[in-house]
């Protein structure tokens, strides 16, 4: 069977687009179901700093309910405490810089990072400039392998607010910039309503790897098996790192996890 692997350059589909807020409003429902499930998964924390940053227009509010599961689970989570996420701005780019040596300097071990949306850009800009302190990402719905801003419901919203950046991460050269070489998860779902699914995955490498589940986009640092997700990602070993495998028993709710060549696209 053969997939499409490249991102069409064009939305994802308007009955996605349209019914992603009402889906994500029924995922944090679901989540609410599910924590005690979830709270009881044995995918325990060593009081590892994970930085979590969200996407764009939005703040560290719509990454509380992730972050409290990874307090739980015996992590040390901190937002990113930068108001809303207007892409890299200065005061985004010098705030994140600073936040991350603080957070380096309180701990002195490396750092997870977790990014919804555009925030996975940020949390691969960071493993970029401090590889040696990062020692994984997981990103939720990130268009990691964006190439046009047509890929995304919210591309002419970004586009408008391209005056507020830094030039040195224009469009064109931030999307494009090298893969850093770190373990590097993409949580993605075909039905995701704003960010076009195939611009989320990461090519195959041995560091890189696309758990598909089947959420909205705004939903998705919510929705119980992306979280499942994270939370394994997270507890994962790094020597050697694995693939994630799910559990036979809720294997249905990672579509795809038969598929190692899709996966890996």
């Amino acid at each position: 069977m053969t997939r499409e692997t490249h991102a069409p350059v064009r939305p994802p589909h308007l009955l996605c687009s349209i019914t992603d807020g009402s889906r994500a409003l029924g995922e944090l429902s679901w989540f609410g179901g599910s924590a005690a499930w979830l709270a009881t998964r044995p995918h325990r924390g060593d009081g590892r700093p994970v930085l979590v940053l969200p996407g764009f227009m939005a703040g560290d509010w719509s990454t509380v309910p992730l972050r409290r599961m990874l307090d739980h689970h015996g992590y040390r989570t901190h937002g990113w405490g930068l108001g809303r996420n207007q892409g890299p701005t200065a005061d985004a780019i010098e705030g994140l810089d600073a936040l991350f040596r603080r957070i380096q300097d309180q701990y002195a071990r490396p750092i997870s990072l977790i990014g919804q949306s555009l925030g996975g850009l940020f949390a691969r800009e960071l493993a970029r400039r401090f590889p040696d302190s990062v020692d994984r990402i997981v990103t939720l719905g990130s268009p990691v392998s964006i190439t046009d801003p047509a890929q995304s419901r919210a591309g002419h919203s970004y586009r408008r607010r391209e005056h507020l950046h830094v030039p040195e991460f224009a469009f064109d050269r931030w999307t494009t910039a090298p893969q850093p070489a770190v373990p590097a998860t993409s949580i993605f779902s075909r039905f995701d309503g704003i960010v076009r699914w195939q611009a989320c995955l990461y090519p195959r490498t041995p560091l890189t790897e696309n758990i598909e589940v089947a959420s909205s986009h705004l939903g998705m640092a919510v929705q119980p098996p992306a979280v499942y997700a994270t939370l394994d990602r997270l507890a994962a070993p790094l020597d050697p790192w694995r693939a994630f495998e799910p559990p036979r028993l809720i294997r249905g709710y990672f579509p795809g996890t038969a598929d190692p060549t899709y996966l890996a696209a």
